[in-house]
C-alpha cells in the first residue's frame, strides 16, 4: 500500500490558493483514477482509495489546516497499518518555480509548516517521500505569508494545468518505482517554458501592420 498526502487547507476561501496545489493534485488523481474522496472525522481529513496497477493507493487530504498536518497524517498511518516508507508529501514549495516540481528522498521540512507538523507527529522522524510543487517565485520576507495564501491569477493558469498533469504522472511513475527514479524523470522539466514556447505566435500578419 501507498499514502499519498497532499497538503492544504480546508474551506472555499483557500481552495485556489498556492498552499492548496498538493489538495488540487489529489483530486486531479483521484479524477484520473476513479476515486472518490469521503470524509473521515476520525482520521481528520477526506480520503480516496485507488488502485495503480496492483498496488493499493489511498490519497489523503488533511482537514486539521496546514500547520497541524501531521494530526492527520499520524492517524493515517496508524489506521492503515503503515510506516513512513509508504508515505509520499506533496505540498507547495516557494523556492521553485511555478512549472516545476521536484521529487526528494527525506530531508527537512524547508520551511514548509506542513511538513514541520508532519515530522514532529512522526516523533522527528524525516525518511518519507515528498513532491514539492513550484509556486514561486519566492517574493521573501513578510511577503511570503501573503503570496503563497493568495489565487493564481488568469496568466498563470495554464502552466498550473499543465503541471497538476505532470504531477500526476510522477507519482504513478513513483508508485511503480521508486523516488530516485522518479526524480531522475521528472525534476528536470521546466513547464513554464514548455508553456510559453507552445503559445501561437502574436506577431502580426503583413496586413496588419502599420
Amino acid at each position: 500500500m501507498k499514502i499519498i498526502v497532499g497538503l492544504g487547507n480546508p474551506g472555499a476561501r483557500y481552495e485556489m490558493t498556492r498552499h492548496n496545489v498538493g489538495f488540487r493534485l489529489m483530486e486531479k488523481l483521484a479524477g484520473q483514477l476513479g476515486g472518490d474522496f469521503r470524509n473521515s472525522g476520525s482520521m481528520q481529513c477526506d480520503w480516496a482509495k485507488i488502485k495503480v496497477g496492483s498496488t493499493d493507493v489511498v490519497l489523503v487530504k488533511p482537514l486539521t489546516y496546514m500547520n497541524l498536518s501531521g494530526q492527520a497524517v499520524q492517524k493515517v498511518l496508524h489506521w492503515y497499518k503503515q510506516d513512513v516508507t509508504s508515505l509520499l508529501v506533496a505540498h507547495d514549495d516557494v523556492s521553485l518555480n511555478l512549472g516545476r516540481l521536484r521529487f526528494q528522498k527525506a530531508g527537512g521540512a524547508g520551511g514548509q509548516h506542513g511538513v514541520e507538523s508532519i515530522i514532529e507527529c512522526l516523533s522527528g522522524n524525516k525518511q518519507f517521500d515528498r513532491l514539492k510543487l513550484g509556486v514561486g517565485p519566492d517574493p521573501g520576507g513578510a511577503t511570503r505569508g501573503d503570496y503563497v495564501l493568495s489565487n493564481f491569477p488568469p496568466v498563470e493558469q495554464k502552466i498550473l494545468d499543465e503541471i497538476l498533469l505532470h504531477g500526476c504522472e510522477g507519482i504513478k511513475h513513483w508508485i511503480k518505482s521508486d523516488i530516485d527514479k522518479s526524480a531522475n524523470k521528472f525534476n528536470s522539466v521546466d513547464l513554464s517554458i514548455q508553456v510559453v514556447n507552445s503559445q501561437p505566435s502574436q506577431a502580426l500578419k503583413p496586413d496588419e501592420q502599420k
